[in-house]
């Protein structure tokens, strides 16, 4: 609790703290962004998430901009693509169950978005990750002499 309270006064202080943390602190994107964060599947629109914001749809998408150094449905995708790892990596969801709880109208829908941020497939994804995980495996029980 102790490092998190001092990321946190580093952050207030720090002209080059995170995007998203200096975007968190600006009550006109907290809001929107509490709601992304919160329900990755809903179909956000900007429109939606301005009146979140109580802005008007050109205000919010301009003031998200400035703030996040992207535009609203961008970041939107960036954190399903966040999440769509977390469950990859943590291998507790199937596909389409992950496509339905990021968002995604179908598993081709998450597997074709999946593979244009990443370049590949969501399964060959995960088994990559899954690979690397057991390198670290070994890697930390069996040290080099």
């Amino acid at each position: 609790m102790l490092l998190i309270l001092a990321i946190r006064c580093h952050f207030r202080r720090s002209a080059t703290a995170p995007r998203w943390y200096r975007a968190a602190a600006d009550p006109r994107l907290a809001a929107a962004l509490r709601a992304m964060h919160e329900n990755a599947a809903h179909p956000w629109t900007v429109l939606e998430l301005a009146a979140i914001s109580g802005l008007s749809r050109a205000a919010f998408a301009r003031v998200f901009r400035e703030a996040l150094g992207q535009a609203p449905m961008q970041y939107l995708t960036e954190w399903r693509m966040t999440v769509d790892r977390d469950h990859l990596r943590a291998d507790d969801l199937t596909l389409p169950q992950i496509a339905d709880a990021v968002g995604y109208g179908s598993p081709f829908a998450f597997a074709a978005a999946f593979r244009r941020h990443h370049g590949q497939p969501p399964g060959t994804w995960r088994q990559g990750e899954r690979a690397t995980a057991e390198t670290r495996l070994l890697a930390n029980t069996h040290p080099v002499p």
